[in-house]
């Protein structure tokens, strides 16, 4: 799992002076745009538009601040005085935020997820198997063209002791 260090570290790389829409979303509300209306649709090859915030690329050294080898693609997406991570390694997608409105992550990525696919079934709402102050909520989302989307909500207990959310999106080829 991502280090909770991520967020000193997002704070320190934040600098969106200037970026409008950075200062009009929410954290949840951009982690969930970007599961959804990105690694979702990317999936399904149905994505619309641009986020409408540009990222930073991170390279090797970034990388490894965070605790991550320099594999895949990652994205800092400033927000506030933090941000949102994005990173992508082949059918694996997992974008993450420290503090911010983390209690709110899970409420957002349901409705904004409901909205799009009224048809995505939750498969699992449990206690995280390896980190019991976490939960894991997983969806299955059928897409056109026989692709199916993995959407894993990790996201803290009532009472948080890691303030963070972490959206997993898996692809994966539906059998009929």
């Amino acid at each position: 799992m991502i280090s909770v260090s991520s967020s000193a570290w997002s704070a320190k790389f934040a600098n969106n002076e200037g970026d409008v829409m950075s200062r009009q979303l929410r954290h949840s509300e951009l982690t969930a745009k970007l599961a959804i209306e990105g690694a979702v649709a990317a999936i399904g090859g149905t994505v619309k538009g641009q986020i409408g915030i540009q990222p930073r690329v991170l390279d090797a050294r970034q990388k490894a601040e965070l605790g991550m080898s320099d594999i895949g693609d990652t994205l800092f997406y400033p927000i506030d005085d933090g941000g949102v991570f994005f990173h992508t390694d082949g059918a694996f997608t997992t974008i993450w935020y420290a503090n911010g409105d983390f209690e709110k992550g899970v409420g957002a990525l349901d409705a904004l997820l409901k909205r799009a696919h009224p048809d995505a079934k939750q498969v699992k709402d449990e206690t995280h198997e390896t980190d019991p102050d976490l939960n894991l909520r997983t969806y299955d989302i059928r897409l056109p063209n026989n692709h199916l989307a993995i959407v894993d909500a990790i996201y803290p207990k009532a009472r948080a002791a890691k303030p963070k959310f972490m959206v997993r999106v898996t692809a994966m080829a539906r059998q009929n």
